[in-house]
């Protein structure tokens, strides 16, 4: 079985999986102050503007908390590809949203994945051969 020895390689997949939080996060903050965006959702308020961007984090909470049971029941990667699926859905449904919740809801099950691949992705890198 092939085992990996590159260092660079294998940090540069692990930090893909922490940097999908990031991304998140940078490409929210550039959507917030558009007009399109305000004009779509009614101008949400502080309050509401807040819930919006802590609803991945909190997906991404309890990603990383589920992430060590998924990983160990299953694999580490089948929870790498499980994180990739809930990151397409979650994508998919911020941008299909009409409402507040429903890019709520996107925003936490992409943060599920950000979770988990924060979680799972370096350790990953970690069992084949990097220590």
């Amino acid at each position: 079985m092939y085992q990996a020895s590159n260092i660079y390689l294998i940090c540069g997949f692990a930090a893909i999986g922490g940097g999908l939080f990031g991304f998140d996060i940078s490409s929210m903050s550039g959507v917030l102050g558009t007009e399109a965006y305000k004009n779509y959702f009614g101008h949400p308020v502080s309050y509401t503007q807040g819930g919006i961007t802590a609803s991945m984090p909190a997906g991404s909470l309890v990603g990383s908390l589920v992430s060590s049971f998924i990983a160990d029941r299953f694999s580490r990667k089948v929870a790498i590809q499980v994180s990739c699926v809930l990151w397409v859905i979650g994508s998919i449904i911020q941008c299909a949203a009409v409402n507040v919740g429903m890019l709520c809801a996107g925003r936490v099950i992409a943060g599920l994945c950000v979770g988990i691949a924060s979680s799972v992705v370096p350790v990953n890198g970690l069992s084949h051969g990097v220590s």
